[in-house]
């Protein structure tokens, strides 16, 4: 079939109950600070196929929609740069373009929707000047085929799209009963709420829980030696009918949710292979957990920091920690993310490692509605298929597939999606550098997720039990691997950070400090660094981006170098000119 040919554009006008103006929420903001300096991010627009009746006159679709313009504010807003600062600027009233795309009767509705979706994607928005919504209709004459949206991520989230797909749905079903509705909280309102003095106790709190796990949390969950020649992405997504039953009596005997058990036997499975007791994933929240947020439409998601400390005899246990874990995370998720950033600045400076965020886990089944086809709207960085449903089999009650998706660029090595529960377990694993994490630690992951629940699913499960039962091992690291506090670093991914930030010879040693290992630096001074203070500077500068890789605990700067770099007997002969540990918050610096 050829492509949609877009035929004209419709104006659909709108008239809302208020106009304002004023600064961003925590949730814009914290969108705005990634956007605004890759506008042409694939995440930065966001899209949603709206459900469509068969026979669906356009006028139905165009009265919803201009009702949905006047309801939700975030919809008509635009963003505006004064005095430095981001705000926002809500119209009472304007006109939305949208594309009508003519088509013939025999045209595939999933495909139609797809290329049209890819027209609206083509250009990222113009914040200051463009309403941050497009919208396309396909005709069949004048009956509806299909209708798809396209939005700025600094008007809505996931959560706020599914409210408004369900919304219109509402709308085209109850035709001459159509009214805005009274008035909603909105985002201007939430940004005033943030500000309010209760507004300013709850982000400091959640300050405070980022701040004490920063300091806390392994550098890099998932710091594996590099396997082969890969360095592209990979997703798969694993459906399995048997873990969905298992869940069903996890939930019974825990009082935990799906997804807490999932994020368990996932965190189980990750333990054994990385040697690490202590999981963390960033993990997208909702924030919709008042009366008055469950309908607001904006972005108002955030990252929460979920940190699953893997001890305990059983999966049982391990499950209502994983609970308790979420809980307090999401507790913890709305926050001011330039403060943040200042105070993780600071405590990467003194901890002498960046956080890499390299473990994400995302619940996107809270926002699908159970055992609907809405799974086609999930649109994440590493998970794009055309289709996620699975046609139902014989014996579906054992069945599972594991299916292979084509995946784009992205940063972390590892994003967990749980699209659905029911009827059927679908979850989604990817990565974005197949040359540390391969297909086949992608599928064994999975399988072993898998298997743990099922085995869970059985009877209380001895977390000892876990390896044999999933058949996977530790990761093999040789004498390059030492233990740093709670993290794993490579000694020579520290020396190529030294090398890349100094540019000028030095030498990086670990030396047994109680369980771990203290990371000492010898290097030849030069006129760019010449005290403890400087280098540790350089190397924080370079160390954005690095896995299993953190700065120096100790410099020692010498007035000349060794022959041979790695003879630390010869570099120790050398006359010192200045040692310390280079933190700010020291004055030790020479």
């Amino acid at each position: 079939m050829s492509s949609p040919t877009l035929a004209d554009r419709m104006k659909i006008a709108f008239e809302g109950l208020r106009a304002g103006e004023g600064a961003l929420t925590c949730g814009q903001t914290n969108t705005w600070q990634w956007m605004r300096t890759d506008v042409s991010n694939p995440m930065a627009t966001l899209q949603w196929k709206l459900p469509l009746p068969a026979d669906t006159p356009v006028a139905d679709v165009v009265e919803a929609f201009a009702i949905l313009l006047a309801r939700h504010e975030s919809l008509r807003t635009t963003f505006h740069e004064h005095d430095g600062e981001m705000r926002q600027r809500v119209l009472r009233s304007g006109v939305l373009a949208a594309e009508i795309h003519q088509v013939d009767a025999s045209a595939d509705t999933e495909l139609t929707s797809q290329r049209m979706i890819d027209q609206l994607r083509q250009k990222p928005f113009d914040l200051v000047n463009e309403l941050p919504v497009r919208l396309a209709i396909a005709l069949v004459e004048d009956k509806a085929l299909a209708a798809v949206t396209v939005y700025s991520h600094m008007a809505v989230d996931y959560g706020s799209m599914a409210i408004l797909g369900r919304e219109f749905a509402e709308l085209i079903g109850t035709a001459g009963n159509r009214s805005v509705g009274a008035a909603r909280h909105q985002p201007l309102d939430q940004a005033a709420e943030e500000a309010s003095p209760r507004g300013r106790r709850r982000t400091a709190a959640a300050l405070r829980y980022w701040t004490q796990h920063l300091r806390q949390i392994p550098q890099c969950l998932m710091a594996l030696p590099p396997v082969g020649d890969g360095d592209g992405p990979a997703s798969a997504a694993l459906r399995s009918s048997s873990a969905t039953a298992a869940l069903d009596r996890i939930a019974a005997r825990t009082q935990a949710s799906p997804a807490a058990a999932v994020l368990a036997a996932f965190s189980a499975v990750v333990s054994v292979r990385v040697g690490q007791s202590r999981c963390v994933f960033a993990s997208l929240s909702s924030n919709r957990f008042t009366s008055r947020l469950r309908d607001y439409v904006g972005t108002l998601a955030q990252d929460g920091l979920v940190v699953v400390d893997v001890t305990g005899p059983t999966f049982d246990d391990l499950v209502r920690r994983t609970s308790a874990a979420m809980l307090r995370a999401n507790r913890s998720s709305i926050f001011d993310v330039t403060e943040l950033v200042t105070h993780a600045v600071q405590i990467n400076d003194e901890q002498g490692m960046d956080f890499s965020r390299d473990c994400v886990f995302n619940n996107i089944s809270a926002h699908l509605p159970s055992g609907t086809d809405e799974t086609t709207n999930v649109q994440l960085p590493p998970l794009d298929p055309p289709d996620l449903r699975w046609s139902p089999t014989a014996g579906a009650a054992e069945h599972s597939t594991l299916t292979w998706m084509p995946a784009p660029p992205f940063p972390n090595r590892l994003v967990l999606q749980l699209i659905a529960a029911q009827p059927a377990l679908v979850v989604g694993l990817s990565t974005g550098d197949t040359r540390h994490v391969p297909q086949p630690e992608i599928a064994g992951l999975l399988r072993g997720m898998e298997g743990v629940l099922v085995a869970a699913g059985a009877g209380p499960l001895h977390l000892a039990d876990v390896p044999d039962l999933t058949g996977l091992t530790p990761v093999p690291r040789d004498s390059n691997w030492v233990r740093v506090g709670v993290s794993w670093v490579q000694l020579s991914e520290v020396q190529t950070l030294l090398r890349e930030a100094l540019g000028t010879p030095a030498y990086a040693t670990a030396e047994p400090d109680g369980d771990g290992h203290r990371l000492t630096a010898h290097l030849l001074a030069s006129d760019g660094v010449r005290t403890p203070r400087q280098a540790h500077t350089a190397c924080m500068a370079h160390l954005g981006g690095r896995y299993a890789v953190a700065a120096p605990h100790h410099y020692v700067l010498h007035d000349s170098a060794p022959t041979d770099l790695t003879d630390l007997a010869a570099w120790r002969s050398r006359p010192v000119l200045a040692r310390g540990d280079g933190r700010a918050s020291t004055e030790d610096h020479r």
